[in-house]
């Protein structure tokens, strides 16, 4: 016991160490999340500027809940990590046919903001009362993003209402900060609406980035066509974003190209470039002629003039009405001539901007910090490794030399900066076996002695070292929502509902899903129960998550205590008051797991985008079995759910929603009995493994590093 305890004690030291020796790191810079950018005057159409590429797009149809909040600027709807809503520009509507590897774009956000004012006694090309624009990130690596610009205006009849799906039976948010969920009417969303049947005007620009809001390139596509929807809709948005102040528009650059749309899947072509040379010589003999004809005015109202002046005592009622016609005769032919001269001017603007275009030679090159962004997470695991290896050693002297990152560890890693988007080649729980899967013991000497999992309660350090602890152990636990999938029970929280540190990262849980039995097997068999707690982040290929092994018996898990008597059905959701997180499974009692599976996967069999780095713990918890018989009873099998893919919305948390040091101290309370049930809850030994991650530095929410 006493070796087993210094084994353990030497395994946290290790790896909090690894995490201290990490050092601060850029805010937000984990996961970059893009913004709408400029508001800009709509852009004007140049028909021999045509993109050499299609905009091969692949978005589906989506129904179940989103989440969406209101900031001082917009009304911010949030992807869904299953959704499917991405495009690529690429030379060929077919995938895989093209020269070189197309960039893919992946939608963020869909952002509803006020459209710029113009000047009084003018308007927008396209005139409209309300933008959306769909934030996409560009995912192979070029740190760009790309904003799909949509007009809407205001419809009697609106056929393709965007607002309609989104809007209907929700209640919006009305304080910025402030996020409910959007789309919870049985109508689902068709973003494929956006791009069928119409052309988008590209050009670069810039937007802020969520990384130490640095500036990144964007795409920018101005959808050619305005879409439509209700009076009393628009009015819903405009009212939330009444004290936005209003902004004059950003002009776009001379030179626009216009891109086509493509379905994926479907053959397109590209459009041919519109000759202007036809329409210019056309323009140039309607100047000549109306130069002609300016003359003849001119003459005849100069025959006007004399007349009038040389007798202007007798002057007949047809002297001056032809004085009157020939007046507006001159104004007609001066109109017309200015106008046959402003379009020779734009035509042969256009084609002098033509010949010299390039299509992508205006992109904007990666600032330092997005270039480094970019690599942030690989190479922060990297220093991360080499750092606890060598703090290993020194530990371990007697025993072993410098250590080095192992093969797996570095392929695991790498793959945080190889994201390709949907991987169908990935699997999900229900297949594999984890007797084929990496395992980790990071008790032995060497390469993977760093690689320990770490877990505690709260999602943010508040203060200081000394704080960290008592708010720990006295945080109030939040009420949980339970949502039944089908095949799986899916636990929130408006908090994280734990934390656990994996790979040097600090991951809040998102959310939790319980299935029965097990979804992941070992040597063929599967556990009576699963609980898989995921961090799902904006981006989610980079999402993590622990799975937790339940086997039946006579003895009651805690955490699952007060879930008994309220589990609804498929279909149906419910919130009970949460049990201490750290009950669950023994190792989150120790706070560190070093023995464990691990593989790169899928949420589920389904999902197409969501890429997961699985940590299966091979300590096995337990649930009674009166609370696995209540879990059969709502829950079908994993895999057997006959339910839509989309039906599993995880509640996407946003980075500003971690526990703050103002929320810690406003939740937490001090038991005035030890009789109280909130003692009843915390009422243990406390852990000195615990306490010693607690009073070891630790970094700030703004990633500084806090000494004891």
């Amino acid at each position: 016991m006493w070796r087993a305890a210094q084994v353990e004690r030497s395994l946290l030291l290790q790896a909090v160490l690894a995490w201290v020796v990490r050092g601060s790191k850029d805010v937000g810079c984990d996961h970059i999340m893009g913004t709408s950018g400029q508001s800009y005057r709509w852009a004007l159409q140049n028909p021999q500027l045509v993109a050499p590429v299609l905009l091969d797009y692949d978005v589906l149809e989506y129904k179940s809940p989103l989440m969406a909040s209101l900031t001082d600027t917009a009304l911010i709807v949030s992807a869904a990590a299953d959704m499917t809503a991405n495009f690529n520009l690429t030379s060929s509507s077919s995938a895989g046919s093209a020269s070189s590897a197309p960039q893919k774009y992946i939608l963020q956000t869909i952002q509803f903001r006020k459209p710029p004012l113009v000047a009084e006694g003018t308007k927008q090309e396209l005139s409209h009362e309300l933008e959306a624009v769909l934030v996409h990130r560009e995912v192979t690596g070029s740190g760009y993003f790309a904003n799909i610009i949509v007009p809407i205006e205001v419809s009697a009849e609106p056929s393709l209402d965007l607002l309609a799906p989104l809007l209907d039976s929700a209640e919006l948010p009305q304080q910025v900060g402030e996020v409910s969920p959007v789309l919870v009417s049985s109508l689902p969303v068709k973003l494929a609406h956006i791009f069928a049947n119409v052309s988008f005007q590209h050009f670069w620009g810039e937007v802020t980035t969520s990384c130490n809001s640095a500036s990144a390139g964007a795409r920018i596509l101005m959808r050619n066509v305005t879409m439509a929807t209700s009076k009393s809709r628009l009015q819903r948005v405009l009212n939330l974003l009444k004290y936005v102040p209003d902004k004059p528009p950003t002009p776009p650059p001379v030179q626009t190209w216009l891109v086509q749309p493509c379905r994926r899947g479907s053959t397109c072509s590209i459009p041919a470039a519109t000759d202007l040379s036809p329409q210019l010589a056309e323009a140039q003999a309607a100047v000549t002629n109306g130069t002609t004809k300016l003359d003849a005015a001119k003459q005849a109202m100069d025959a006007s003039l004399s007349a009038l002046t040389g007798n202007e005592t007798q002057i007949s009622n047809d002297v001056y009405t032809t004085a009157i016609r020939n007046r507006d005769n001159l104004r007609n032919a001066q109109a017309a001539v200015d106008g046959a001269t402003r379009t020779v001017d734009m035509l042969q603007a256009q084609i002098s901007s033509a010949a010299s275009a390039v299509w992508d030679s205006d992109a904007p090159a990666q600032t330092a910090q997005t270039a480094q962004a970019a690599q942030a997470v690989s190479s922060s695991s990297s220093n991360s490794s080499a750092a606890t290896a060598g703090a290993t050693a020194a530990t371990n002297s007697t025993n072993a030399t410098n250590s080095t990152t192992s093969g797996a560890s570095a392929v695991l890693l790498a793959s945080n900066s190889e994201v390709d988007g949907c991987n169908a080649d990935l699997a999900s729980p229900v297949d594999v076996d984890l007797s084929t899967a990496e395992h980790v013991d990071a008790g032995q000497i060497g390469d993977k002695a760093s690689e320990a999992l770490l877990f505690w309660r709260l999602a943010a350090t508040p203060g200081l070292p000394s704080e960290a602890a008592a708010a720990e152990s006295a945080a109030i636990v939040p009420k949980l929502r339970i949502e039944n999938l089908g095949d799986r029970l899916r636990i929130k929280s408006e908090k994280p509902l734990m934390v656990f540190l994996a790979e040097g990262l600090e991951l809040p849980v998102s959310f939790a899903d319980i299935s029965v039995p097990g979804q992941h097997s070992l040597a063929g068999k599967r556990a009576a129960a699963e609980v898989q707690l995921v961090h799902m982040p904006d981006d989610p290929s980079k999402a993590v998550a622990v799975s937790l092994q339940m086997d039946a018996g006579d003895t009651e898990n805690s955490w699952f205590q007060h879930m008994g008597d309220a589990l609804p059905r498929a279909g149906d959701a419910t919130e009970v008051q949460g049990t201490d997180p750290m009950t669950m499974h023994p190792a989150f009692s120790r706070g560190v797991a070093g023995h464990f599976f691990r593989y790169k996967g899928r949420l589920l069999k389904d999902s197409r985008c969501a890429r997961i780095r699985w940590h299966v713990l091979e300590e096995r918890g337990h649930i009674s079995n009166r609370q696995l018989a209540a879990l059969r009873e709502v829950l079908r099998p994993p895999g057997s759910s006959q339910m839509d893919p989309s039906a599993l919305s995880p509640m996407l948390l946003r980075s500003q929603r971690k526990v703050s040091l103002a929320s810690v101290r406003s939740h937490t309370q001090k038991a005035s009995s030890p009789d109280s049930e909130q003692d009843a809850a915390y009422d243990r030994p406390s852990p000195s493994l615990k306490s010693l991650l607690l009073s070891l530095p630790r970094r700030s929410s703004r990633g500084q590093t806090l000494s004891p």
